[in-house]
Formats: C-alpha cells, sequence, structure tokens
C-alpha cells in the first residue's frame, strides 16, 4: 500500500476536495479547509483507517503531506 496515496485519499475525503488537488508538497497551511476542527478529525481517520497511533505533536510539526506519509511510515510498518 502506498501510504502517502492512502493519506491523500484520508484527506480529501474529511475536507471535501478533489484528490488531484492534493499533493505530497501541500500542507496544512496551503489548504483553507483544513482547520483545527478538520485536522483533527483528519488524524482520527488516519489513526483508525491505517491502524496507527501518532504522536499528537509529531502530527501537528508536520508541514506537509508527504512529511505526514513518512511519519506514518515509521508508526506503520
Amino acid at each position: 500500500m502506498n501510504i502517502q496515496d492512502k493519506l491523500i485519499e484520508i484527506i480529501a475525503d474529511v475536507i471535501d476536495v478533489e484528490e488531484d488537488a492534493l499533493s505530497g508538497e501541500i500542507g496544512p497551511e496551503e489548504i483553507d479547509e483544513w482547520d483545527s476542527v478538520n485536522s483533527l478529525r483528519i488524524l482520527t481517520n488516519i489513526e483508525t483507517e491505517l491502524g496507527v497511533r501518532l504522536p499528537l505533536d509529531e502530527y501537528n510539526r508536520s508541514k506537509s503531506i508527504g512529511e505526514l506519509a513518512e511519519i506514518i511510515r515509521r508508526y506503520y510498518e
């Protein structure tokens, strides 16, 4: 499974945007819909769908989808 692709799918679903509008270089600062409430929804969906527990501080420090995918890989694999 490609974690970044799954992550894009999760984020797009939560914030209701097309997957094509997201990439590994884009982060929360560039997406208006990725506000604090949706950030928690994204985290919850990641943990549920991928079966991982992410430390909140690491999740909050991620600056892009690609960086978040790297964090998930550390806990997923």
